[in-house]
């Protein structure tokens, strides 16, 4: 099914869309190829400025627009792009989503709790239809953009009365619930069944402190607003099964561009459901790793078996090694008395680390945690210590742990990956 959508969507793309004809005569196909595994891997990828310096170009031309829709993402990176979105995209998502759910714990009918939201959503949750829709859903929604102490016992009184099945949710947003929880001696009665956490990383860190404060099981989930749902844990938590129906996934090799397995790569999406404005070979901004390994569950999709983050959220080193993002939240784990963490590579030798104290911070893990930092770093590097009283999520509403200003250059790629 999903090469017969493969091969049906570039020739789409060839004869209705003139962005995609040019490229991909410029690598010598044409609407009779065959456009299997190896002809794809000749596209090139596409990026985030080519959406915003082509972006009538990529729009299809010869079908009806009456049911597009414009989207936005990037808010996370600081590198905004805007879509065009058809109602093929919008139902097959439901769709997709739905059979998610259900591999995750939820079931139609059942009450589900939503940690989420932006700024942009604002004025959206604000409005009759959505609080009607919300009630026909059986769904709640508290705003992971508003999550400080007083919210979150507010967050907590409301939950134990509603008792969701679910709870779906931020990464960092139900681990900071569940830390609060936590520190205030609280055992939440809720969800009855599971929670499931999307759009950021879910550490391994943040899943037994999820998993220990609500006694349920923890199920990752991965997608982005451009190409929706793309992967699933199931219950045998070996990595997530991909959604083949709707995406064709590749991770490539960081410095050639070659497809590689079992190794950490760029990932790249082609969505198979949006003719309005089709993503070919997206370099979505991840870093990740699939496998060819078979899930214990049964279900035969195939697995990434880790998504490591965001290519951005890589520090470099003066001594042009890319370290990856996670080393360093690893570097806080085992003290007591941080609440939040973050860090934050402003130059190639200068860094800034934020921490969020809690009641029993203790000054002497300090001194430890520069050890490690500059385990990788170097002596020389310039780490400035700050410690304010919260950490602001970024506009999209999603927090990072690790966050690099720095471009990931060829030349830094080619000395590898260093992962925790």
């Amino acid at each position: 099914m999903q090469r017969q959508r493969l091969q049906e969507l570039l020739r789409f793309c060839y004869a209705s869309n003139p962005f995609y004809r040019k490229r991909l005569e410029s690598v010598g196909l044409k609407a009779d190829s065959a456009f299997g595994p190896k002809d794809v891997a000749k596209i090139p990828p596409l990026i985030k400025a080519d959406l915003r310096e082509n972006f009538e170009a990529l729009q299809s031309t010869g079908i009806a627009q009456r049911t597009w829709l414009k989207n936005s993402s990037g808010g996370s990176t600081g590198n905004p792009v805007v879509l065009i979105q058809d109602r093929a995209y919008r139902d097959e998502g439901f769709a997709t989503r739905w059979v998610s759910d259900s591999i995750q714990g939820w079931q139609f009918g059942d009450r589900a709790a939503y940690l989420w939201g932006a700024p942009r959503d604002g004025a959206l949750l604000k409005t009759y239809r959505f609080r009607i829709g919300e009630w026909l859903r059986n769904s709640r929604l508290y705003d992971a953009f508003n999550m400080g102490a007083s919210r979150m016992k507010q967050f907590h009184e409301d939950l134990r009365a509603f008792q969701p099945a679910v709870i779906v949710a931020y990464a960092s947003s139900i681990y900071l619930f569940a830390r609060f929880l936590m520190e205030s001696g609280i055992k939440p009665n809720y969800p009855l069944k599971s929670i499931i956490s999307s759009a950021e990383t879910l550490t391994e860190r943040m899943r037994e402190a999820i998993t220990q404060c609500f006694q349920v099981p923890v199920f990752n989930r991965y997608g982005s607003r451009e190409v929706g749902n793309i992967a699933s844990e199931c219950e045998c938590h070996c990595g997530l099964h991909l959604h083949m129906e709707d995406h064709y996934v590749e991770v490539v090799d960081l410095k050639t561009g070659k497809p590689v397995w079992d190794e950490p790569g760029n990932i790249l999406i082609t969505l198979l459901t949006n003719r309005a404005m089709p993503l070919v070979r997206y370099e979505i901004g991840d870093v990740g790793v699939l496998t060819k390994d078979v899930c214990s569950c049964g279900r035969s999709t195939l697995l990434l078996k880790k998504v490591l983050g965001r290519s951005s959220d890589f520090i470099t080193t003066s001594a042009g090694r890319l370290i990856h993002g996670e080393y360093f939240t690893h570097a806080f784990y085992g003290f007591r008395g941080i609440r939040q963490f973050q860090f934050v590579q402003e130059g190639l030798e200068e860094f800034t680390v934020r921490i969020v104290k809690a009641n029993d911070f203790d000054a002497a893990a300090l001194p430890r945690i520069d050890t490690e930092i500059r385990a990788v770093l170097g002596n020389e590097a310039c780490v400035r210590y700050e410690f304010p009283d919260s950490i602001a999520p970024l506009v999209s509403g999603k927090y990072r742990f690790t966050i690099s200003h720095l471009p990931v250059t060829l030349d830094a790629r080619s000395s590898g990956v260093r992962l925790p």
